[in-house]
């Protein structure tokens, strides 16, 4: 199995649409009875997050039977029990939703202004991930560094997309940072290589149908100089396995 797939060709389909208006349809429908119990953000972290993954779990099925998209996910054996870096590929949305409960509860880095907006932003916060200031310059990228490291010493998984924006041009541009925060965290590094573009495309909002395809490798040890796993994280992000898998 190799993760990289190809960008679907344009024009879309005229069922395309179809199936993309009946997918956002039915999640706004989803939406509805979780809106009306959002007082219960007030429950420990651990409580929201399992309302959230349920809703996550309920547009995984309607995006597979509305239009077409499943998941394999492989290696999660290679996803230690403690606390870890997981340093993804980064082709679509799709990763920022629904990893949330494939990778195990993990806390990312979101935009700022995301978390001045009404609903998603008192979720996003509760649910403990950190807020990003874009043009904050260096004190807002220590602060960013430092609470990444705070996330994982407190035993949360991190998730961070190391080429820093979606990509579906089979290219990986990782950021200098990712070894800096790795050396804070002093924890081991798993790299996941993703798939998902060619299904849940950025720049539009039309879906298609596929597979989107997960690897989970296996962990870079924790330890490691900077320019080692930074060398071995862009090694191991081109270099496909075939572990053991699971399908939704």
């Amino acid at each position: 199995m190799s993760p990289k797939a190809p960008v679907p060709p344009a024009p879309p389909r005229f069922v395309d649409y179809l199936r993309t208006a009946a997918f956002y349809g039915v999640s706004i429908a989803l939406a509805v009875p979780f809106l009306l119990i959002y007082p219960l953000i007030l429950l420990p972290e651990r409580t929201v997050f399992r309302i959230c993954a349920l809703y996550l779990r309920l547009q995984s099925g309607a995006v597979r039977y509305l239009c077409g998209i499943r998941y394999r996910i492989t290696g999660l054996e290679n996803l230690p029990d403690g606390p870890v870096l997981i340093a993804s590929q980064h082709e679509s949305t799709w990763e920022t939703l629904h990893f949330q409960y494939l990778l195990n509860r993990p806390v990312m880095y979101a935009k700022e202004e995301i978390f001045s907006f009404p609903v998603f932003g008192p979720l996003t916060r509760k649910l403990g991930h950190i807020p990003v200031a874009r043009a904050g310059g260096g004190d807002a990228l220590r602060e960013g560094f430092r609470n990444g490291a705070d996330t994982v010493a407190a035993g949360r998984n991190l998730l961070i997309f190391p080429s820093g924006t979606r990509r579906t041009d089979g290219t990986d541009a990782l950021q200098t940072g990712v070894g800096v925060l790795y050396q804070l965290a002093k924890a081991p590094l798993v790299p996941v290589r993703v798939a998902s573009g060619h299904c849940w495309p950025s720049g539009t909002a039309l879906k298609f149908p596929g597979t989107i395809e997960v690897e989970v490798l296996p962990p870079i040890p924790e330890g490691l100089p900077r320019t080692e796993v930074m060398q071995q994280l862009r090694t191991a992000l081109e270099q496909p396995s075939a572990p053991s898998e699971k399908e939704g």
